[in-house]
């Protein structure tokens, strides 16, 4: 409750500094039509920033109800149960906050969610192999989306398999070496496959840069820095690290991995947003209802293809079990 009473006077703060600005200005004399318009833009955002504060209160405010709430399970020993609370809370802050939302850039949005998510990662961690599980869902097994993918990157794209399996075998002792030090399992490497077929130099229309095609956003929230001289989604080690974070943090919010890959591809807000208004927490039921993007359908059975053609040599189905007659 602290923290939302923190968050409440810093509002209300907010607002007391509008209404003293509001009244300064409205006193001064303005001698050009110029000056007049530039005082009603900075109040109009003024305001509009205030309002987005007491919108993202009110939202705390609800979430802190569902972490107070973990708080006491977990007191009890009750650690599943609250874990699920902690995710209902922060479900509700991401589904706030989507990506393109004014309120994506609020700092207590932010920083409240980031608070949460280092508690459901402190969770996770407390339990002995939990976040370093090295299959998927067993939804995942049988999927004919999953066989469609092993057999394209094994014929048409077969190429472009090829040409990731070299990169990564230069990237690998270090990729997975930073993964494990995450607590992420090293088959999640692959979705830097997908995403750039480990070029460090990729870019895209959206402006994502480097092997994991970070947004300057999402870059900057997981300490990547950019600047005139010098992009950090292009080193190697650095936007790797920030990928471990980013997948580790996104599992801990949802719960499992293919909703965490699927976060990572279409956002953390539009995931949370999807679940919370269905009730429906498994993506491949998401995915066959419509309810995701088509890319992002697509998307994480690649992630799991590629993770076995570059990470288990042996056999495809022997951990997979995929069913060849889906083929």
């Amino acid at each position: 409750m602290q923290t939302v009473k923190r968050i409440i006077c810093i509002f209300t703060a907010s607002a007391v500094g509008i209404l003293l600005i509001a009244v300064v200005a409205h006193a001064q004399v303005v001698t050009s039509s110029d000056e007049t318009s530039q005082i009603e833009q900075y109040l109009d955002t003024l305001i509009a920033r205030a309002t987005i504060a007491g919108d993202s209160a009110g939202i705390i405010k609800e979430a802190d109800s569902y972490r107070s709430q973990a708080k006491e399970k977990l007191k009890l020993g009750g650690q599943d149960e609250a874990r699920r609370l902690l995710r209902q809370a922060g479900e509700l802050i991401a589904a706030a906050a989507p990506d393109g939302d004014v309120k994506r850039e609020d700092p207590l949005l932010r920083d409240y969610l980031r608070d949460i998510t280092k508690e459901l990662v402190a969770l996770d961690l407390s339990v002995p192999g939990s976040s370093a599980e090295t299959t998927v869902a067993t939804s995942a097994h049988f999927h004919p989306r999953v066989s469609a993918f092993l057999n394209y990157f094994q014929g048409r794209g077969r190429g472009r398999l090829e040409i990731g399996r070299a990169r990564l075998a230069l990237l690998r002792p270090m990729m997975s070496e930073v993964f494990r030090e995450e607590g992420v399992p090293e088959w999640l490497i692959s979705v830097g496959f997908v995403e750039s077929t480990y070029s460090a130099n990729a870019h895209s229309p959206a402006e994502a840069h480097g092997i994991w095609q970070f947004i300057p956003g999402t870059g900057q929230r997981y300490g990547l820095k950019r600047t005139a001289w010098t992009d950090e989604r292009s080193h190697p080690e650095k936007s790797t690290r920030a990928a471990a974070r980013y997948l580790r943090d996104l599992h801990a919010l949802f719960g499992d991995w293919p909703l965490a890959l699927a976060a990572y591809n279409w956002g953390e807000g539009r995931v949370a947003r999807v679940t919370r208004r269905t009730g429906v927490h498994d993506f491949w039921k998401l995915a066959n209802l419509g309810l995701m993007p088509e890319e992002t359908g697509n998307y994480v059975p690649a992630v799991i293809a590629a993770a076995q053609l570059l990470f288990n040599e042996r056999s495809i189905s022997d951990t997979f079990h995929v069913d060849t007659n889906d083929r």
